[in-house]
């Protein structure tokens, strides 16, 4: 059905697809906790340098 080389282009298909979904999960994460950083920071008093 996928021919001669399915055995090898389907696993590496598979591997990519979870590579990608991994490294969006993680700058998903990453994204949220620095956002509660900024937030807690702001909360203090310290502002951002762009927010002039």
């Amino acid at each position: 059905m996928f021919g001669d080389h399915a055995a090898y282009i389907v696993p590496s298909y598979l591997i990519s697809l979870l590579v990608m979904l991994g490294l969006i999960g993680w700058i998903r994460i990453t994204y949220s906790s620095h956002k509660k950083a900024l937030k807690a920071l702001e909360a203090k008093g310290i502002k951002r340098a762009s927010s002039k």
